[in-house]
């Protein structure tokens, strides 16, 4: 498993750079600008949840590595709920109608978000513990540097204590690593040899459409004309045919 580790790390400190990454870290811009982006990440947020759930834990695990993958896909399935309860603390549950919120997360504009949901759920299909456990460690690389940036947004934000989602202690929890397992056991687990080129390819696949999500994330919350109280309404007219 080590070369593929050491592959996420290079792909993690590469984003650690990455613009929208810098704008969550930068203090000079308000930490209200910096949380409007929570709106453009429902759709990835929630389809993660079902990823969890459905595709990556297995009902009767037969190996320690998928053991691992289900400890983690049955605690993480769980954390979308703190993400809805922020986008209401963040002041972005307005009334609208139905078809609009349709047309919002379905937007041609937030594409990279539903692309990144659905490369990972089609990569988990006929994957067994050693490959899911490689998607998770590049998942959670990539989390661990975006929530960290977001947790830096919302120290000087009014209702930092009321957040959930976007909080210290939900990054405590996410160290970057599945969720329940020793990194020791982690780094020692065995990646058979003929999965390693494939198993690079999916690391690389999960950075790649990260890093596209973001740019789309960061390009959305700075065009927004209204960057402290985001109304769905008015957004989906962005997305209106």
């Amino acid at each position: 498993m080590q070369p593929i580790l050491d592959v996420i790390q290079r792909r993690r400190s590469a984003f650690e750079q990455h613009p929208f990454i810098r704008f969550l870290r930068d203090e000079g811009i308000p930490s209200e600008q910096r949380l409007a982006y929570a709106p453009y990440a429902s759709h990835f947020v929630l389809t993660f949840a079902d990823f969890n759930r459905e595709f990556l834990r297995e009902d009767e695990p037969t190996t320690r590595q998928q053991e691992m993958v289900n400890h983690h896909a049955d605690e993480d399935a769980t954390h979308y709920a703190w993400f809805l309860h922020d986008l209401d603390v963040l002041g972005f549950n307005p009334k609208c109608r139905f078809t609009d919120a349709l047309r919002f997360l379905w937007s041609d504009l937030g594409k990279h978000a539903r692309a990144m949901g659905h490369f990972v759920i089609a990569a988990t299909r006929d994957t067994s513990g050693p490959m899911r456990l490689v998607i998770i460690e590049a998942l959670e690389a990539q989390g661990n540097v975006w929530l960290t940036a977001t947790v830096q947004a919302v120290r000087s934000h009014p209702d930092k204590d009321k957040l959930r989602y976007f909080s210290q202690s939900h990054l405590d929890r996410e160290t970057g690593h599945a969720i329940g397992s020793e990194v020791d056991e982690i780094h020692a687990s065995v990646l058979p040899a003929e999965l390693h080129a494939r198993a690079e390819a999916l690391v690389h696949g999960i950075f790649d459409r990260t890093e596209a999500f973001c740019d789309e994330i960061l390009r959305r919350t700075q065009s927004a004309s209204d960057s402290t109280a985001f109304a769905l309404v008015g957004a989906a007219a962005e997305a209106a045919p």
